[in-house]
C-alpha cells in the first residue's frame, strides 16, 4: 500500500497477478499499471500491456457497453482471476454515463452505471494521455495467443468502451496510438484489453 500512496501520475506500480508470458508451468505474473490520475484517497490505473483478447461481445448486433459480454467478464472472470481478496476490496465501483439499449422499442437512452473494472471511454483516452505516443500498448505473449491480430509493428490495437460509428462497433486505438472513432465490428477477436480501475489508497495515515 505504500508504494501505491507513493505513486505518481505517469508512474508503473505492480497490483495483482495474470498470465501474461503464456507459460502457465511458471505461474502468473505481477500486472504492472500506469498511474492516469490520482486524488486524495485514490488512483486511477490501467495496465501497461494489453493483458488478454475478447470479444467485445460475443455476437454481431446493437450492444452498448452496458449489456455487452466484454464489461460482464472484467467484472467476474478478470476481477476473479487477477486479485486476491485483500485486493479486491481496494477496488473502487465508478459510476459513468453509458447508453441502454430498449430492445422492444429499438431506443437508447443515457444511464449511471458503476463497474470496478473497465474500458477508457473515447474522451478519457484523449485525457489521460498526452499524445498518440504515449497511448499505443505493447500486448503480451498470452494476449496473442488468445487472439489479438499481431501487425508489424510493436503495437497493436486495443478496446475502448464507447460505442463506434455504429451500434455494431466499439472504438479502439490503433497501433499508432491513434482514436479509431468509427471503431471495429463487436464480434471480432482481435484486440486486446486494457482493464483500468480506481483503487483505494486510503488518507496515509
Amino acid at each position: 500500500m505504500k508504494a501505491l500512496r507513493a505513486a505518481e501520475v505517469g508512474s508503473y506500480v505492480y497490483f495483482g497477478e495474470y498470465e501474461q508470458d503464456d507459460d502457465a508451468s511458471t505461474g502468473k505474473e505481477a500486472i504492472e499499471w500506469l498511474v492516469l490520475a490520482k486524488e486524495e484517497n485514490r488512483m486511477l490505473l490501467i495496465s501497461r500491456y494489453g493483458l488478454d483478447a475478447q470479444q467485445y461481445h460475443i455476437k454481431r448486433g446493437s450492444i452498448t457497453w452496458e449489456d455487452c459480454s466484454l464489461r460482464n467478464w472484467l467484472n467476474t472472470s478478470f476481477l476473479e482471476t487477477a486479485f486476491i481478496s485483500e485486493e479486491k476490496d481496494l477496488v473502487v465501483g465508478y459510476d459513468m454515463t453509458g447508453m441502454h439499449y430498449n430492445s422492444e422499442e429499438d431506443t437508447f437512452a443515457e444511464k449511471i452505471i458503476t463497474d470496478k473494472v473497465f474500458l477508457l471511454s473515447i474522451s478519457e483516452a484523449e485525457n489521460y494521455f498526452a499524445d498518440d505516443e504515449t497511448r499505443s500498448c505493447l500486448i503480451t505473449p498470452y494476449c496473442y495467443a488468445q487472439g489479438a491480430k499481431k501487425t508489424k509493428y510493436d503495437t497493436d490495437t486495443w478496446w475502448l468502451r464507447s460505442t463506434g460509428g455504429s451500434y455494431t462497433r466499439a472504438a479502439s486505438v490503433n497501433p499508432h496510438g491513434e482514436i479509431g472513432e468509427d471503431g471495429i465490428y463487436v464480434d471480432y477477436n482481435i484486440c486486446a484489453i486494457r482493464p483500468a480501475m480506481w483503487i483505494n489508497i486510503g488518507d496515509g495515515k
